[in-house]
């Protein structure tokens, strides 16, 4: 009692009035469940429909603590610590790691921010804002299309990005709507530079009514051979209550195989009042090596209680001429055939 009591103590010490008037904390996060059900799912005893509860789709389940100092001159120093977790049963998505979403610290002014430690790159950065996954509540449920089960997801479009140890991270400031950006993630292997780094870097631009980004990624020696290479553009407008968006991703790796896929997508969001939505959008993925195409689409529904809850629905339609469909593609497995849909009813908050 006495250590939970201590503990307590120090996270209200830590998330109270900061020490000095320049320097602040704050404690946030998002909590994500709902029911899903799927058909045709495959498994050891054959096929059927899947009923689950299931935590961190529409958006991962994290907590974190981020902060800002003011050092003077418009400098500032920066951190952020995130842990991921699933609401679902409690538990952390990566054992025995405490911040395993985001965790780096920076420095920033009117030159711009540098960030050093485990932080996305500039996919996750830009590209939900034209992807079917965020723009909706679908969330995992578009999150991708499963372009090479053998590849280990790695040629899927890669709409959130991926999290990069060891890196530093460079964005600009705004000049006129555009920024840029550049990422280095060192692989500290011993007498090589490039063995198991990364890079990525962006431009984009957005004046409030119309965005647009371009992103690139290069990991060297992924776990499926050779280096994965990613290029991904999209845009966006804003039209009175309507919202359109589209993305076009390219992923390869460069093996004996060469695999690549390349995905389309697009779709709209219409605000009936403000605060009920309906959304849809659809996706296509070409493929190399003679591997069929997959396409997907995926209408949803979003109610929000107040500006931190909000109630979601969502109906996914999935059909894969190369491999078992997957509608979910971090969640349920593959189907028996070509096709497979998924509906979810959720709620989500965020403190």
């Amino acid at each position: 009692m006495k250590a939970r009591s201590l503990g307590l103590g120090l996270l209200v010490c830590v998330v109270s009035s900061p020490a000095f008037a320049q320097s602040s904390v704050s404690l946030y996060g998002t909590m994500d469940v709902g029911v899903t059900y799927t058909n045709n799912v495959t498994s050891a005893q054959g096929h059927g429909s899947q009923v689950a509860l299931q935590s961190g789709v529409l958006h991962s389940d994290i907590w974190g603590l981020t902060g800002k100092e003011d050092l003077g001159g418009g400098n500032f120093a920066t951190f952020k610590l995130e842990s991921q977790f699933q609401t679902s049963d409690g538990a952390l998505i990566v054992p025995g790691s405490a911040f395993s979403y985001q965790s780096y610290v920076g420095l920033g002014g009117n030159w711009g921010t540098v960030t050093l430690g485990r932080q996305f790159d500039f996919m996750g950065d830009t590209m939900p804002a034209f992807a079917v996954a965020s723009n909706t509540p679908a969330g995992l449920l578009a999150w991708s299309l499963p372009a090479n089960s053998s590849a280990g997801g790695a040629l899927d479009n890669r709409v959130w990005g991926v999290q990069t140890n060891n890196a530093v991270k460079y964005v600009s400031p705004t000049f006129s709507g555009f920024s840029f950006g550049g990422m280095w993630g060192f692989g500290n292997a011993p007498g090589s530079l490039a063995q198991s780094s990364a890079q990525s870097y962006l431009v984009s631009y957005d004046n409030g009514t119309f965005s647009a980004a371009l992103a690139y990624y290069d990991q060297h020696d992924v776990s499926s051979g050779g280096n994965l290479r990613d290029v991904a553009g999209g845009a966006a407008y804003n039209l009175g209550a309507f919202r359109f968006f589209g993305m076009v991703s390219d992923v390869r790796i460069s093996s004996d195989i060469s695999p690549r896929a390349t995905t389309y997508e697009g779709g709209l969001t219409y605000s009936v009042t403000s605060a009920f939505l309906f959304g849809g959008g659809f996706q296509y993925q070409d493929r190399n090596n003679n591997i069929g195409s997959a396409e997907q689409l995926t209408l949803t529904a979003d109610y929000f209680l107040s500006k931190r809850t909000d109630l979601y629905a969502v109906f996914a339609l999935g059909h894969d001429k190369g491999y078992g469909a997957q509608v979910e593609a971090a969640l349920g497995g593959n189907a028996s055939g070509s096709m497979q849909n998924a509906v979810r009813v959720g709620l989500r908050h965020q403190f």
